[in-house]
Order: C-alpha cells, then structure tokens, then sequence
C-alpha cells in the first residue's frame, strides 16, 4: 500500500512542478495566456472521466464494449463469444465549463446521470499547472431481484460516485492525470457485479495517460490500484491505442475490468493480467456541434 502511495504521491508531484521534466519536453509558444488545447483525445480515457471539457453546443456521444478474457482461447474466439458489456451515453456542454450527461450500462443494466464542471484550466504558460474537473454521478440499477428474500426498493438501486481527474499536458505528445473517485452503493450483494458484496464504499486513486506516436494516433493506458480493503478486489490495468478522425475518436483497448462506468470500475473484480484475465474493449466517440 505504501509502494502505491509513494508512486501516485511521485505523479503528482510531477504534474505540478514541470521544472522536474527534462529540457526536451519544454516548447515555447507565442500565446501565453490561453488554456490549454486537447489534453486528451476524448472525454474519456479508455473508461476513465478526462478534464478534457465539451465546448458550449457540443455534443458528445459514446458506446463503450467490453468482451469476454481473452484465457477462454480460441473456442470461445479470445472472449468474443462470451458476450459484451455495453455502455451507451450522451453528454451536452452547456457553456466551456458546464456539461451533463446519461448513460446506460448493460452490466447490472445501469442507468447513470452525470455533470462535469471544469475546476481549473491549465495555461499555456505561467498559470496553473494542471487542470482539475469535477464529475459527480449517480445510477440506478434496474435489474430484476425477486428472487431475494427482501427485494431491491427505490434507494436500495441508487449508487453514487465522484470522480476529480487532475491532469496536466506535460509536451505535445504526452498527457498524464490523476483521478481520485469514491463510489458507494446503497445495497449490495452477491446479485450485483461488485467485488465485495458485503462492502458498500469503494474508493481509489486512477492513473491515466497518453501518448503521441502520430498526429492522429496516440498509445493510452489506465491503472486503478485497490486500495479498498475489500475481497476479491484486485488492479484494474489497461492498454490501448486512440485514433482520431476528423469528429471521430476510436479507442481500442486490453483491461483486466468488465466494468465501464466510475462506480464499477472502482468497485467490481478484476482479472489477473499475467494470467490472461484480461478482455479487449472498444469504444466509438462522436462529437457533434448542434448550436
């Protein structure tokens, strides 16, 4: 636990003193004053929330999949035959630092109702050295408990989460963030997708980033260590790959989670990633401009 403190604290850290990076990724700009463009390709990072705010007009549409283990071989065709989760959203800004929106998760069959508010832009130069964003959720799980001996009412279904990504544009081409969330659930149980059924709070700090290997085309990754002292709760670990074209943003990805909304990537089980538990993902990003 220590070992992971220490490194998140060490990111951190490097986020917010840039005189810490080597003289390679300093670039100097003509316009000093402004925020700072595309720190991400998206408003999410593989299944993590990015400070990457929606202009006012804009809208962004998601679907998120995620597949079967990939250790299930060539019978089960690495995962695919196993099944999908699915996640479908849309999110409108309603100025440049305001946006809402929902979601549904076929995973516990999840509805989700979120804001984002952008804290702190980060500068161009000589402002603040990272951006900070502010995302509240909350969802309600619309699944059939009758089976149970006491069934699921109204407030038994709701789950809460919050989620503040910091982040910082360290060069053109690398991007990296901080996200602490804390997720809890009014009822849990063995019926639901979460890793302990007898802890309702989970929480975590996630770690993200990105890189440019082409104008358009960026390697990404994503890390939620457990830090919930929960069962069967082990590191959400994730690997992939952005395209951007044109309104389009195509992420293809490896993790170890099943999961794709903030209050089940903090909370569900995990894969172990050297023993082939993990699964290939996708996601399909769209923006539009409707103003």
């Amino acid at each position: 636990m220590k070992k992971i403190q220490s490194i998140l604290l060490a990111l951190l850290c490097l986020m917010l003193f840039p005189s810490l990076l080597i003289a390679q990724l300093e670039r100097e700009r003509v316009v000093t004053d402004q925020p700072e463009e595309l720190i991400f390709m998206a408003p999410r990072n593989i299944n993590l929330y990015t400070v990457e705010p929606l202009s006012k007009g804009e809208l962004h549409y998601s679907i998120m999949h995620t597949f079967g283990e990939v250790n299930g071989g060539v019978s089960e065709l690495w995962g695919i035959d196993q099944g999908a989760n699915v996640r479908f959203s849309f999110e409108y800004g309603f100025g440049e630092q305001f946006s809402l929106g929902i979601g549904r998760s076929s995973m516990d069959k999840v509805y989700d109702l979120s804001s984002r508010y952008s804290l702190i832009r980060q500068r161009q130069n000589g402002g603040s050295p990272v951006s900070v964003t502010v995302i509240p959720s909350i969802g309600i799980t619309t699944g059939s408990y009758g089976f149970l001996d006491v069934d699921y009412n109204l407030s038994d279904r709701l789950n809460f989460n919050l989620a503040v990504p910091i982040a910082r544009k360290m060069s053109d081409d690398l991007s990296l963030q901080l996200v602490p969330m804390i997720t809890h659930f009014n009822r849990v149980g063995f019926e639901l997708s979460v890793a302990d059924p007898a802890e309702n709070t989970y929480y975590s700090i996630g770690v993200g980033g990105r890189f440019k290997i082409a104008p358009r085309t960026a390697i990404t990754f994503q890390y939620i260590p457990p830090i919930t002292d929960a069962e069967n709760l082990d590191h959400n670990i994730g690997i992939g790959i952005d395209v951007e074209t044109g309104g389009h943003v195509f992420q293809m990805f490896f993790t170890t989670s099943r999961a794709l909304n903030e209050s089940y990537l903090v909370s569900s089980g995990n894969g172990d990633f050297l023993d082939g538990g993990y699964r290939f993902g996708f996601n399909i990003n769209r923006l539009f401009r409707i103003r």
